[in-house]
């Protein structure tokens, strides 16, 4: 049985968010951005493990926030969305005791 940091994860995102995403290309996010499958006209799935969806929720909250105090609505909008994604499947995976903290 693999680690919790270690278990497969999932998030959905919209066609326009994973654009921004790979756009930022974050430190972190290259093998989350590689696992990218298409679920339908405009949505798409990524997986990843506690690790890097955990260090890849800090960056992108992050850059909202630099986007926000740009006054980028638009991709501070984006951002928020794919945070909350990933903030909702983290919170899932704790309160199923599956996370490593």
């Amino acid at each position: 049985m693999p680690h919790p940091a270690e278990r497969p994860l999932s998030i959905v995102v919209s066609s326009d968010e994973l654009a921004v995403l790979k756009k930022l290309n974050f430190p972190c996010s290259e093998d989350v951005l590689a696992s990218a499958e298409k679920i339908d006209d405009e949505g798409y799935e990524l997986f990843g493990t506690w690790s890097e969806f955990d260090m890849l929720v800090g960056f992108v909250a992050g850059e909202a926030n630099d986007a926000r105090r740009r006054r980028r609505r638009r991709q501070t909008e984006l951002l928020d969305n794919i945070a909350d994604e990933l903030e909702a499947e983290l919170a899932f995976c704790r309160r199923k005791g599956a996370s490593p903290t």
